[in-house]
C-alpha cells in the first residue's frame, strides 16, 4: 500500500464525550490519501472503548492506535509524529471535529501548490452558537510579523489550524507543558517554512464549551506553564541563537515571561536567574498583549 499523503494525529486523554463526534468526522471523509494516528495517552475514561466503537461503525480506514502512559499533551503529539507515515501533518484535538470535504480541500490544495505550510480558517463552538473565525493573509515576506503576533495575541497560534510538511518537524524542540504549546510548535514552523498558503475556508470545529479542558486550571498553573515553555525553548536554542526561530521572537518571548513572573509567579525569577538581566534590557513595546503601563509596572520591579 502506498504511504499516505496526510497523516492526521489525535491525542486522546479524557475526551470519553467527545471522541466519538471527533472520530466520526474522520472517518466520513472521503479521500483515501490520509491515515488516522490516535494516541493513547494513558487516558483513565473511557475514551478509548468510545473510538472502538466508532471504527468498528466506520471499517477500511488507514488507522494507527498509538497507546503510552500519560506524559501530556506536547508528547502525545510527538508519539503521533513518530508513528504517522504521511507527507503531511494534521493535529486535531479529540474534543473537537472536521469539517466535511476538509481533508479532500487540503489534499487538493497541498497538490496544487506544494505549500510546506497550509493554514486556514475555523469555527469557533460554543454550544448552541457558532463563530466563524478567520486568520490574516500572511506571506513568506510578513513570516517575522506573523511570528511576533503570536506573542502579542494577534494571530491564532494553534497547530490544528495548520498543515505542514512533516519534514518540517524533523529535530524540532518539543515543550513539556500544554498550554501555549501550540505557539511553540507553530513558532518553528512558520520559521522553517519555505512556501506559506493560507486557505480562506472554515475545516475545523473548535469546542469552546469543554469544561474538563486545560484552560479550566487555575490562572497561575495556565500563565506560569506558558512561560515555562517559552523559556525552555529560549533555552533550546540559546546557544545557537542568530538564525534560529527564537531570534525574531526573543524580547517578546521574554516580555511575556517576565510579566508572568511578576504578575503571578516569582518562583520563574528563582528557577531562571537570566530572566531578571534579559528583562531589565527589554525595549517598551506599544500594541503589545503585556499593555505599557504592565511593561513599566515590571521595569520599575527589576530596578528595586
Amino acid at each position: 500500500m502506498e504511504k499516505p499523503f496526510i497523516s492526521v494525529i489525535v491525542p486522546i486523554y479524557g475526551v470519553e464525550a467527545y471522541i466519538g463526534e471527533c472520530a466520526r468526522s474522520l472517518m466520513a471523509q472521503k479521500t483515501e490519501d490520509v491515515e488516522f494516528v490516535f494516541v493513547n495517552d494513558g487516558t483513565r475514561d473511557h475514551s478509548m472503548e468510545v473510538l472502538d466503537r466508532v471504527l468498528r461503525e466506520h471499517p477500511g480506514g488507514r488507522v494507527k492506535i498509538i497507546h503510552q502512559a500519560n506524559a501530556g499533551l506536547p508528547q502525545a503529539r510527538m508519539a503521533g509524529l513518530r508513528a504517522a507515515e504521511g507527507e503531511y501533518i494534521v493535529h486535531l484535538d479529540a474534543d473537537d471535529w472536521l469539517e466535511a470535504g476538509a481533508l479532500e480541500r487540503l489534499v487538493a490544495e497541498a497538490r496544487s501548490t506544494e505549500a510546506d505550510l497550509i493554514y486556514y480558517d475555523f469555527w469557533k463552538e460554543y454550544g448552541r452558537r457558532s463563530k466563524l473565525d478567520r486568520e490574516r493573509d500572511f506571506t513568506l515576506d510578513d513570516k517575522t510579523d506573523w511570528m511576533r503576533r503570536l506573542y502579542r495575541d494577534g494571530a491564532y497560534g494553534y497547530v490544528w489550524c495548520k498543515m505542514a510538511r512533516k519534514s518540517l518537524y524533523d529535530g524540532i524542540f518539543a515543550p513539556c507543558h500544554a498550554m501555549h504549546e501550540d505557539v511553540v510548535f507553530s513558532t518553528q514552523l512558520i520559521f522553517r517554512a519555505g512556501s506559506i498558503v493560507h486557505l480562506r475556508q472554515p475545516l475545523v470545529h473548535y469546542r469552546r464549551n469543554n469544561p474538563s479542558a486545560s484552560t479550566r486550571l487555575a490562572k497561575k498553573v495556565r500563565r506560569g506553564q506558558m512561560a515555562r515553555n517559552y523559556l525552555d525553548m529560549y533555552e533550546h536554542y540559546r546557544d545557537a541563537l542568530e538564525g534560529s526561530p527564537v531570534a525574531p521572537v526573543l524580547n517578546d518571548l521574554i516580555l511575556r515571561a517576565a510579566y508572568v513572573g511578576f504578575s503571578l509567579d516569582r518562583d520563574l525569577f528563582r528557577e531562571r536567574p537570566y530572566l531578571k538581566a534579559m528583562a531589565r534590557n527589554l525595549p517598551l513595546m506599544p500594541f503589545h498583549r503585556v499593555l505599557l503601563v504592565e511593561q513599566l509596572a515590571l521595569k520599575q520591579w527589576l530596578l528595586w
